[in-house]
């Protein structure tokens, strides 16, 4: 039972950067605009909640600075791709490129080390136990010790799904997504929205940045983001943008990096352990459309009378 409430709290905590990402990256996705910059926006925030605890001692701060470092690379990613016409792809990879690059020079700049940067006056994201759900039997971990952005990840979730396809700005979006030129025609404009979606992506991709490095770690550490945000956009591929199903994704890769961590203290190969994560995602997504035609297939045998 012990075992099996480590493992629901570390898939809480773990698979949040992965479902702040992936959820933000639904509105940019629906409005039409693919960001492939997520990593970008994560590393950098990640960098930049570190710059703020350090400086300030107050890990508000460094989430402000995360934040709004966020923004300012959601507005830039959509002023290329959406005034200036640039290929998201090529652009999502630039950027992605340089904020590893950036993260890596300031680093010595900044706290003169190379690598990685530990101190003590940084920080760290407060953690909550909720009474009552606490102690709830097995389930109970995950709402043990968790950071206020990991009980804020889940209530995205739900504002998303709700604001995406029970309000009025929610069907804008998906109208431009859609059928931009429609949206067009009918007074709604395709380009604000998506500089608007593009923003909220770079907010949630910077605000799981800033969870890496203040709440599951207290440091900042060179492209510690390790893919997060390629996962979070092949969340949001394959969920077709739905918040249900990344959600699901989502809990699935922090389950698998939970049991990695199990893994670890019965003397598991570390390279092997590194993978398995990933080896879960790619099982996932190689058997779901499987069993889904499988379905599909007894569906009809049903309904055929076989």
């Amino acid at each position: 039972m012990e075992i099996i409430y480590s493992l629901l709290m570390v898939t809480a905590r773990v698979s949040t950067p992965i479902l702040l990402a992936a959820t933000g990256a639904i509105y940019s996705e629906k409005s039409g605009l693919s960001n492939i910059a997520l990593d970008a926006a994560m590393i950098m925030g990640a960098f930049m909640a570190v710059y703020g605890s350090y400086f300030y001692g107050n890990s508000w701060v460094g989430v402000f600075y995360a934040i709004l470092v966020g923004l300012v690379i959601g507005l830039a990613y959509a002023g290329i791709c959406v005034y200036l016409h640039g290929d998201n792809t090529v652009v999502g990879i630039a950027f992605n490129l340089i904020g590893w690059g950036l993260t890596t020079f300031l680093l010595p700049v900044i706290y003169g080390t190379t690598g990685s940067f530990v101190s003590e006056k940084i920080q760290s994201l407060p953690k909550i136990t909720i009474p009552v759900l606490s102690s709830v039997p097995i389930v109970g971990g995950i709402f043990t010790n968790q950071t206020w952005v990991t009980y804020f990840s889940w209530i995205f979730v739900a504002l998303t799904a709700f604001v995406l396809f029970r309000t009025k700005k929610g069907m804008i979006i998906r109208a431009v997504g859609e059928n931009p030129q429609a949206a067009e025609t009918v007074g709604y404009s395709v380009k604000h929205t998506r500089v608007v979606c593009s923003a909220i992506t770079g907010i949630a991709c910077a605000l799981a940045g800033a969870h890496l490095s203040l709440g599951l770690m207290t440091m900042f550490t060179e492209k510690m983001t390790a893919g997060r945000g390629f996962i979070a956009l092949a969340a949001v591929t394959y969920a077709k943008a739905d918040p249900k199903k990344v959600l699901f994704v989502s809990l699935l890769f922090g389950f698998s990096n939970a049991l990695s961590n199990q893994l670890q203290l019965l003397q598991w190969p570390a390279d092997l352990i590194l993978t398995i994560p990933y080896i879960f995602v790619v099982i996932f997504v190689i058997l779901d459309p499987m069993l889904g035609a499988w379905r599909k297939k007894r569906r009809r045998m049903i309904e055929g009378g076989y």
